[in-house]
């Protein structure tokens, strides 16, 4: 599980002016705050996935609305992914969607061979769309429901192919105003690492750096852009005169750099293509121009060109806002630096319930992030994919609290890690049930009934989704002719979900292992039993019955 929200001092305070045909409100004129002094030495760097964190990342939207940003309905969203015929992604596939005989949307997909279609944004009626993929002379389609699943697989007849070396496109998009020396520096002294870690993937890519640097209205410069190189010496030496200066009202012209960015660059047509737009500083919106950011994240979506985006420190929730809907649309990540500030993870004494992930790490170094990134887009294309490690939440008996307070601990942050990474828009509204534990293990009914009571407690204080009441449950088992240990199937449990009124439900399995317990949540939704978002929890023996 990803970093959530890193909320900027710029969250409530009132605003003082508004710009007709964007969304919420101006923020206040006038000069840019003052950076901080850094209590520490050195960038630090996490990241968001807002596109695995979806649900959670649509009530962020609705939650901080009133800032300015232009708006594009994300809220429907359906993921198709290509593979070959061995279930390989496939990447660069040409995609399209239809629908009466029109094409509403088209585009390439990435290189986990996924392509996402968000019906709502399209202002379309249609209830079903005709998907199809081409991928040289392979070709495939597929009719997808507008209500049915919301990952549906697209498979090719044969296998794909993969260019020998892999073209890989890294531009970076560079804000080079007054307060931004500190990240170009570090571009600077970092850039043959970069370099020499990124070389040495495999499959072996063909590198190539661009750059696009930006200031605002009567700075210097505008934009300026230095075209792809794979000659690395050449690059530094359109880097090294790169400073910082001008600026000084706050926002910047970031839409002109996407611009430039998405349409001017000789992007690759084959292989990988990725952006790091790095800024402390919001968009200027009042600019009135034609081409906005979000029409710049959707070309860069249809050519699969992936916008990631670093909100440094002093960033203003105005400019997050606007860079976590690049990033999302175009299938990137958030990224956010500070500079040595103590976080709230740090210090302290051990607490009963940790939560412990591959993917969710913090770095000293903002290089090792771009690295990692990319090396996550050429491992798609290897045989030997990426892994991560795992994504639990663990549970231990400490003196501080009585057992009941820490499974109420446990059971409230997996449930929240299951409504913020579901698929499918969750409100709180939602009709969710939430079942009971099930075992195949007889000996751990009471333990598993324990359980189930906590986290039944913890799924109604939560207040997620509207929880349904299950009264009639042991008669509706009978009736389906089952038992608590067949509510481990997505399909017999959601079979349960429909006769409860829940449009959603939690699912867990209990097991015992040597030394834990170990719990298997799943969300799942009741018309199409696809399950929307898992979690894992182990906890300490000495936690049950």
């Amino acid at each position: 599980m990803t970093e959530k929200l890193r909320v900027s001092p710029a969250v409530g305070k009132e605003s003082s002016k508004s710009m007709p045909g964007i969304a919420g409100t101006g923020g206040a004129a006038g000069s840019a705050a003052p950076r901080a002094t850094p209590s520490a030495s050195g960038l630090k760097a996490g990241f968001s996935d807002d596109n695995a964190q979806f649900n959670y990342f649509v009530d962020f939207l609705q939650k901080y609305g009133e800032v300015p940003h232009f708006k594009y309905d994300i809220s429907e969203r359906l993921t198709v992914r290509v593979v070959d015929s061995a279930g390989k992604p496939v990447a660069n596939a040409k995609m399209s969607a239809s629908a009466g005989g029109k094409v509403l949307a088209s585009g390439l997909t990435y290189s986990d061979g996924t392509w996402r279609l968000y019906p709502a944004a399209l202002g379309t009626k249609a209830d079903r769309f005709d998907v199809r993929a081409e991928f040289g002379r392979m070709s495939a389609r597929l009719e997808v429901p507008r209500d049915g699943n919301r990952l549906v697989e697209l498979r090719l007849q044969g296998q794909r192919t993969v260019p020998a070396p892999v073209p890989l496109d890294v531009l970076f998009v560079m804000d080079t105003t007054g307060s931004m020396g500190e990240e170009i520096e570090r571009l600077k002294s970092t850039i043959e690492i970069i370099y020499a870690n990124l070389a040495e993937l495999k499959p072996r890519p063909l590198v190539r750096f661009g750059l696009v640097l930006y200031k605002d209205r009567g700075d210097e410069y505008i934009t300026e852009i230095v075209p792809f190189t794979k000659d690395l010496e050449a690059f530094q030496a359109m880097l090294e005169p790169v400073d910082a200066d001008g600026g000084g009202d706050g926002p910047e012209d970031l839409e002109s750099a996407l611009d430039d960015a998405v349409n001017k660059m000789d992007w690759n047509k084959d292989g990988l293509r990725l952006a790091f737009i790095v800024t402390d500083a919001e968009a200027h919106l009042d600019y009135n121009r034609e081409y906005t950011y979000i029409d710049a994240a959707n070309d860069a979506r249809a050519r699969a060109i992936k916008l990631h985006t670093i909100g440094t420190g002093g960033l203003p929730l105005e400019g997050e806002y606007l860079l976590r809907q690049v990033a999302q649309l175009t299938d990137s990540k958030y990224i956010f630096l500070t500079y040595g500030e103590g976080g709230e993870a740090e210090g302290g004494k051990e607490g009963s319930v940790s939560h412990h992930s591959g993917s969710n790490f913090q770095t000293d170094k903002l290089e090792a992030i771009i690295i990692r990134f990319v090396r996550e887009e050429v491992a798609n294309l290897s045989d030997t994919p990426l892994t991560t490690g795992e994504d639990y939440f663990s549970a231990q008996k400490i003196d501080d609290e009585t057992r009941d307070q820490t499974l109420d601990k446990l059971f409230a942050d997996a449930i929240g890690n299951l409504a913020d990474y579901s698929t499918y828009l969750v409100t709180a509204e939602t009709p969710c049930a939430v079942l009971p534990v099930s075992t195949s293990d007889q000996g751990l009914g009471p333990t598993a009934e324990y359980f189930g009571e906590r986290l039944s407690m913890a799924s109604a204080e939560a207040r997620r989704w509207k929880t349904v009441e299950r009264k009639d449950l042991q008669k509706i088992l009978a009736e389906l002719e089952l038992q608590l240990s067949g509510l481990a199937d997505e399909g017999s449990a959601a079979k349960v979900g429909q006769l409860l009124g829940a449009d959603v439900l939690v699912a867990a399995t209990l097991y015992k292992r040597a030394d834990r317990y170990e719990i298997f949540l799943r969300l799942v939704r009741v018309s199409t039993a696809e399950v929307l978002a898992v979690s894992r929890a182990k906890l300490a023996l000495d936690l049950g019955l």
